[in-house]
């Protein structure tokens, strides 16, 4: 019996099985590469002024995002020392002083100051659940 004892087809099969092995490698490197290069989430950016009369704090939205009301949380921290006092806020109003429930360009929201103690400083702040959005002293 003569048997033909060529591997040639052995060895383009192991070529082929090694250049499959190789592209597989590359293209998981690439999408894990190109999954790092996507953007994170975005902080809510917004220009917030302060006015304040006898009874309440009122913050006028300047320019930037707007914000869900049920989002903002707005609170004084004596700067002696303290705990932070939550505000109860009172109203969000649109920019005709309309209600509404997000708090955007040329609106203002309205916060009651009934608990704070006159001749104190207080640190303001308002925030989101991702970012301070504005903080600032305050002297009732």
């Amino acid at each position: 019996m003569n048997y033909d004892t060529s591997d040639s087809a052995v060895t383009s099969v192991v070529g082929e099985m090694l250049i499959l092995v190789l592209v597989i490698i590359l293209v998981s490197l690439f999408a894990t590469s190109a999954f790092n290069l996507l953007p994170g989430d975005r902080e809510t950016v917004t220009t917030v002024s302060l006015e304040n009369n006898t009874t309440h704090l009122i913050f006028w939205h300047k320019g930037g995002d707007w914000v869900d009301k049920n989002d903002l949380t707005i609170t004084a921290t004596p700067k002696e020392g303290g705990s932070r006092i939550p505000l109860t806020i009172d109203g969000v109003f649109d920019y005709a002083g309309k209600p509404v429930e997000v708090f955007d360009l040329g609106g203002n929201v309205t916060v009651k100051t009934e608990n704070l103690t006159a001749g104190i400083t207080y640190e303001i702040r308002v925030a989101t659940p991702r970012n301070v959005i504005f903080p600032k002293e305050f002297r009732k």
